[in-house]
Order: C-alpha cells, then structure tokens, then sequence
C-alpha cells in the first residue's frame, strides 16, 4: 500500500464519521422536538458565571434542558412545573452568542437557583406555560 492510498481512506473515514455525526445531530433534533414546543435557550447554574447553550422543551408537567450538542437525547435538567418559580426578566450582564436580544430570569425549583437567558417570545411562552394550568387538576386562580 502507498502513502497516497493510506491518506485517501484516512480521508475517507474522518468524512464518513463528519456526516454520520452531523446526521446524528440532525435525527437527534428531530427525536427532541417531536410533541413538544422546543425553543434555544442558555442555562446559567448557580456557582457559575458563563450561560451554557441548550435548547428547552416543554412537556405537560415538567421544563427539560437538553445540551445543544451532545450525544445523549435525555435531558440533562428536568425540572417540575409545580415546583419552578421564575423571577422577573432581565437583560443578561454578558451577551449570549446565538441569543443577541435575550432577557435573563432567575428561577428557583425546591433548593436549586439557576438562571434561563431565552428570546422574548420564548420567556412569553414559557411563563403562560408555567402559569397555565393542565387539563384536569383543580387550581384556584385569583
């Protein structure tokens, strides 16, 4: 075998591993975001400094974060709607790249403090969201 020979199938495998992982990332999305509203959004923890970029899906009782890019398609926050509290919204102190006009929230689930940087309409949806009550449960609303 020649050098030029071994170059072009190392060429060809670091291709073919390039497109299956851009299909995974494509197949992965399309399992997230079936049934369910998912939106950009970054997540702040409570002991760091920088927001991490995810995307957020609303299901019927629970708020969960996935990683933008990541290989697994659970979430890697899940949080419960009757237990999550946000805060008023916010203009992020540092911009966040792929979210340029994003308000901050602060939130709270049991012990957990943690902030949400998402797009206007995305925190308008999430916050109807929250404050909606599920078919079927008795909520008395003021």
């Amino acid at each position: 075998m020649s050098i030029v020979t071994s170059a072009e199938i190392v060429a060809g495998v670091l291709v073919l591993l390039l497109v299956l992982a851009l299909v995974y990332i494509f197949v992965r999305r399309r399992i997230l975001s079936a049934g369910a509203p998912l939106m950009l959004c970054a997540l702040q923890p409570r002991d760091r400094n920088v927001f991490r970029l995810g995307l957020l899906r609303f299901s019927g009782s629970t708020l969960e974060w996935f990683t933008l890019v990541g290989p697994s398609p659970r979430p890697a926050r899940v949080w419960e709607r009757p237990r999550l509290e946000l805060g008023p919204p916010t203009r992020p102190e540092v911009a966040i790249p792929g979210l340029p006009d994003a308000v901050a929230v602060q939130c709270q689930h049991g012990d957990d403090t943690f902030a949400l940087a998402l797009a206007p309409a995305a925190y308008t949806a999430m916050r109807t969201w929250l404050e909606s009550s599920p078919p079927g449960f008795n909520v008395n609303v003021a």
